[in-house]
């Protein structure tokens, strides 16, 4: 079972209908496309030649380059990698994207560190936590900016959060995950074809 479930069953609905049109394959060089007939919703392109692979398409669209023959580097692990593969993007992309969900971990796992330096100092957990969940918590959804502002401005007597800036509150995208099951997925729906062919 995938680590990113939401992604996959999202993509499994959308591509149940979809087909696999060989445009090129000669040897390194390929070019896939997977489509609903007469429909261009979530229709996608793999592409690959040596030491690159691309995904195009109604996803987004993504550049990886590891190996000269790139589809058993994505079939390797089993399950996609998106942590590691997104090590092999290529050009300005965004495999990451800012999460409220993941600040407000991070504000709470640096609370829960400090802990032990709030008690020597004498400084009572009780209204820190109340302080920071109104001056922080509730602004997580306003963006990375004001999350970045609240952080850097938050005291609360003699408390401020020190190095936050060391603090992750990216995960990874969405349609990034969507990408990577789509290879996955497409890279099996070419292999399926080509066992049937041999």
């Amino acid at each position: 079972m995938s680590r990113y479930p939401k992604q996959l069953r999202q993509l499994l609905g959308e591509v149940r209908e979809h087909e696999m049109t060989v445009l090129k394959d000669d040897g390194l060089y390929r070019h896939l496309r997977f489509k609903r007939p007469g429909s261009s919703l979530y229709w996608f392109d793999i592409i690959t030649w040596p030491w690159h692979l691309v995904i195009d398409g109604d996803l987004q669209s993504f550049h990886f380059s590891r190996e000269e023959d790139m589809l058993p580097w994505f079939e390797s692990s089993g399950d996609i990698s998106p942590d590691y593969w997104a090590e092999k993007l290529r050009g300005p992309t965004v495999s990451k994207t800012y999460s409220p969900e993941m600040f407000k971990r991070a504000v709470f796992e640096r609370f829960w560190e400090d802990r032990e330096y709030r008690s020597d100092c004498g400084l009572e957990n009780a209204p820190l936590w109340r302080e920071i969940r109104s001056d922080l918590l509730d602004i997580a959804e306003w963006g990375e900016e004001h999350a970045h502002a609240a952080l850097n401005d938050f005291q609360f007597d003699g408390y401020a959060f020190t190095d936050w800036y060391d603090m992750n509150f990216r995960e990874l995208d969405h349609h990034y995950l969507l990408s990577c099951h789509a290879i996955s997925w497409g890279i099996r729906k070419y292999r399926a074809a080509q066992a049937v062919a041999a």
